[in-house]
């Protein structure tokens, strides 16, 4: 069973990385990639030695997998009973593992993912400009502009901005330890670091105007450090933000 389950996943990253609007380009193969993340689900926990039949990379591999086909559209949510359970086997594998970075990143990511539909609420209403090239819907330049915000402190504390603050913070928490882990193993992937920094140029965006800017900052010294990984490329609006606002760290 494990090795065909190998297969099915080697199939489904495929799938995922020809198909990365999967949901809107081919929703019947999304439905029939939904089906097939449910009952593997099933089974897996059915089989709790599934996992170590499998072997850590494929299972690494599959939770990953599993968790890009559930937030195919995170604005919306996704599909939130595939994400809870991979949230889950993260977790577990972080207490398992401590240093386990691909775990830490999974788990930074889930929380970062899990995020978005607050996060796009907020934007929605403030009229935020979005980039729907990325896992975050972040607003443009708000490093830059942020001493002239006026939002006020009601705003802040309201239901939104503090749930999406409480789902952030495990989303920083889980990659300033995947970074420290990283760095102490001869540095971070490219990944590792722009996924870090968007999570903390978000929870910049939701926190007091005047408590902000170390977020900005840090985003902004990782993606510099992303920027000079030779052969790794930014995202498009990554890179604009970072080109934009480098004076700050400079």
């Amino acid at each position: 069973m494990a090795q065909g389950l190998r297969t099915q996943i080697a199939a489904l990253e495929m799938d995922l990385r020809e198909n990365p609007n999967m949901s809107v380009s081919s929703p019947q193969k999304w439905l029939s990639c939904l089906q097939f993340a449910r009952s593997t689900i099933t089974t897996v926990d059915g089989m709790p030695q599934l996992r170590n039949q499998l072997g850590s990379g494929p299972w690494t591999r599959l939770i990953r997998a599993l968790q890009t086909l559930a937030y195919q559209d995170p604005d919306t949510g996704g599909e939130v009973d595939i994400a809870l359970w991979c949230e889950r086997q993260w977790a577990t594998e972080v207490q398992r593992q401590p240093n386990n970075i691909a775990a830490l990143q999974g788990l930074g990511h889930a929380w970062l993912l899990k995020s978005q539909k607050i996060l796009a609420r907020i934007y929605r209403e403030e009229g935020s400009p979005s980039s729907s090239s990325s896992t975050t819907s972040m607003p443009r330049n708000r490093m830059r502009n942020h001493e002239q915000n006026t939002r006020d402190s009601s705003r802040i504390n309201s239901q939104d901005y503090v749930e999406a603050r409480d789902t952030l913070l495990p989303s920083l928490e889980a990659f300033d330890r995947a970074l420290d882990v990283a760095n102490a193993q001869g540095g971070a992937s490219g990944d590792l670091l722009t996924l870090s920094a968007e999570s903390f140029i978000n929870f910049g965006n939701v926190s007091h105007p005047q408590r902000n800017e170390p977020y900005y900052q840090k985003a902004l010294r990782l993606l510099r450090v992303a920027s000079e990984i030779e052969g790794y490329q930014i995202e498009v609006h990554l890179q604009q933000f970072l080109d934009e606002n480098l004076r700050y760290i400079e």
